[in-house]
């Protein structure tokens, strides 16, 4: 296991396209975000673990004019390649992000992106 450190450094590292780029970390039934931004990301990512959350891989945006919003792309981390239940959950954040993007709440379609 990584430490939050280098996850974070991973989330740095985030392919250049994207922006708003995000660690996701799953709880039993919802998701939290570290995204680029925060100030202190590695005490964040700490205290999501701390209360039960579990890092499960990337998560970010790229513009698109061809959908009129932006199109989300998600990662597995390596660690959580050959889980099919980490798989699971982000198609379960795909699936928010669509709905959302169906009910014009959001303009974000969803994609599944193979780790690099």
């Amino acid at each position: 296991m990584r430490s939050n450190q280098q996850l974070i450094n991973e989330l740095r590292m985030a392919p250049e396209p994207w922006v708003d780029s995000a660690i996701v970390v799953a709880f039993e039934n919802r998701f939290e975000f570290v995204g680029e931004d925060h100030p202190d990301p590695v005490s964040r990512l700490h205290a999501l673990l701390t209360q039960g959350g579990l890092a499960i891989g990337l998560a970010g945006v790229t513009p698109t004019t061809f959908t009129n919003g932006n199109v989300l792309h998600t990662r597995v981390f390596q660690e959580y390649l050959g889980q099919a239940w980490a798989h699971r959950y982000m198609d379960t954040l795909r699936g928010i992000v669509r709905g959302h993007a169906a009910t014009g709440s959001h303009q974000t379609a969803a994609n599944c992106v193979e780790p690099i």
